[in-house]
């Protein structure tokens, strides 16, 4: 069952749920997979919105439609009346649903699959009634109340596929299962998002890029998976994901990093699950776990580092099952020590995935940080944005007026401060320009060394390393100094991808010159 059946706990339909249940336990003749629309937009693809469970064989595609309550049919209307007596009336009925989202579906994968030759049919599902004799269905297009048990539902499904395959006409070549599930999976199979900064999204869903779930479908295959990918590629997202399906399968999982704000973020967001979320220093003391993730890899890729973590593998880096992600080039030694060589090492040891698309910054955003740090962002798939902003400032009290007004100009503008990450090129937040903001003496503004979570409606600052990893709606940076210095450079990358929407810039004279004068050879390290 693609999603996995925890996730069908959140539908309103009890009529899903129960068919949903039933499937899940179902044994049918290999190779099979259902494929559950739980959390397909409907405004993004209503075509297959409309499809209530997929199940796929090797040699057979099926659409069951569900339909809970009580149906009727008058007058060429349907109505339904659902546990509360309350009616509906459509002039299309379930068949009419299932059949044209059979051939929407038939075309759409025709085109993807030119070479595809499998049955296509369909099944209407009520759990609450069995349906007479009717001219527009035949006996094997639908199942009732009787059908509602394990070995009822798979009678079911195997009459409905003997009976799609015979009207065909023909033999049909099938072989098309692998195929199948490499176009299916990823409008199906969800993952959820990573908005660390505002509260209440843990059930929206994305679509992943190719890539990104080809790296998923490899982490059900290889042990070691090394993924490389810049800033907004989704490394955060898959790191937490695969986390969660090695937990799911029983393993004793643990994922760890050296930012304590990213570890308590990642925690938050996959409560619930048997995952272990451990700071890089705490999880040294821990026990050896069966799948270690680690995330910001760059941060401890160095020899004493990976010799502490070899023990918390059972089977060690070279025998074990890790996924490490990593951005090698751009945000190394931003929040740790990074050695090449060590690098080298865990890709010989390992399945590597490259990345190459920026799924979280607008192309605006990939644009000026290039520009500034001719750092390899890849492509970015997130569409166009508001302009980058640059504030010249003099000095320090010119950047915090600075801020003061981007921050008034925001609120304004109704953006929830909770949205807005101020962060530092400085070590220390204590040390920024922004501490000197009228913002910052009301409240509006509020260092965040503990995270850049939803605990106040004010804008949050922080230190390039605290927010690594993490993101925002909106995101101002203060105290840019010099774009040339490695170090800087590298924290202003940081900084400069953490944005969804808008990136708002003070800098100072001579950051201001180097900009105009383009980035210095070599780009961040």
């Amino acid at each position: 069952m693609i999603p996995n059946l925890d996730r069908l706990a959140g539908i309103g339909s009890t009529a899903e749920l129960r068919v949903g249940k039933l499937l899940a336990q179902a044994e049918l003749p290999e190779p099979a997979t259902c494929l559950y629309s739980v959390h397909l937009p409907v405004h993004e693809y209503k075509r297959m919105s409309e499809v209530d469970f997929l199940v796929v064989w090797d040699d057979a595609v099926l659409v069951v439609e569900v339909k809970g309550g009580r149906l009727g049919r008058h007058g060429g209307m349907w109505t339904v009346t659902d546990r509360y007596g309350e009616m509906t009336e459509k002039r299309e009925g379930p068949f009419e649903q299932a059949r044209s989202a059979m051939f929407a579906l038939e075309s759409r994968l025709q085109g993807r699959l030119p070479a595809l030759d499998v049955a296509f049919g369909y099944l209407v599902v009520t759990p609450d009634q069995e349906l007479g004799d009717d001219f527009e269905w035949e006996p094997q297009q639908h199942a009732g109340v009787r059908s509602m048990s394990v070995t009822g539902i798979e009678k079911a499904l195997e009459e409905t596929r003997r009976f799609w395959k015979k009207k065909v006409g023909r033999p049909v070549r099938g072989g098309a299962y692998r195929d199948l599930l490499r176009v299916l999976r990823p409008d199906f199979d969800r993952v959820p998002t990573l908005r660390t900064s505002v509260v209440g999204l843990e059930n929206e869903y994305v679509r992943l890029a190719d890539r990104q779930y080809d790296l998923l479908l490899g982490a059900e295959r290889n042990p070691r998976i090394l993924c490389i990918g810049g800033a907004g590629s989704g490394k955060t997202l898959l790191a937490a994901e695969t986390a969660r399906r090695a937990a799911r399968q029983g393993h004793r999982v643990m994922l760890t990093c050296r930012s304590e704000p990213l570890v308590t973020a990642l925690r938050d967001q996959l409560r619930g699950t048997d995952v272990m979320f451990v700071p890089f220093d705490a999880a040294l003391d821990s026990d050896p776990v069966d799948v270690l993730v680690v995330d910001e890899a760059q941060d401890i890729l160095n020899v004493e580092s990976l010799l502490q973590l070899d023990a918390l593998i059972v089977g060690g880096w070279s025998s074990g099952r890790w996924r490490a992600f990593c951005d090698p080039n751009n945000q190394a030694n931003v929040d740790g020590t990074f050695d090449r060589g060590c690098f080298d090492e865990l890709a010989a040891l390992s399945s590597v995935v490259e990345l190459p698309f920026n799924c979280r910054n607008t192309a605006t955003v990939v644009h000026q940080t290039q520009t500034v740090t001719a750092a390899d962002l890849g492509v970015a798939r997130a569409g166009e944005g508001p302009p980058v902003e640059y504030k010249r400032c003099p000095d320090r009290s010119a950047a915090a007026l600075a801020l003061d007004a981007q921050l008034k100009r925001l609120r304004r503008e109704d953006v929830d401060m909770a949205d807005v990450a101020v962060v530092t090129m400085c070590d220390q937040a204590s040390d920024s320009t922004a501490t000197a903001t009228k913002a910052y003496r009301d409240g509006r503004l509020v260092a965040a060394a503990g995270g850049i979570g939803p605990a106040v409606s004010a804008a949050r600052l922080v230190t390039a390393a605290e927010i690594k990893g993490l993101e925002a709606a909106h995101v101002c940076v203060v105290d840019v100094d010099d774009t040339h210095d490695p170090l800087s450079k590298a924290r202003l990358y940081v900084a400069m991808t953490r944005p969804r929407i808008s990136l708002w810039l003070a800098v100072s004279d001579r950051a201001w010159r180097q900009i105009a004068e383009g980035p210095a050879p070599g780009g961040p390290n």
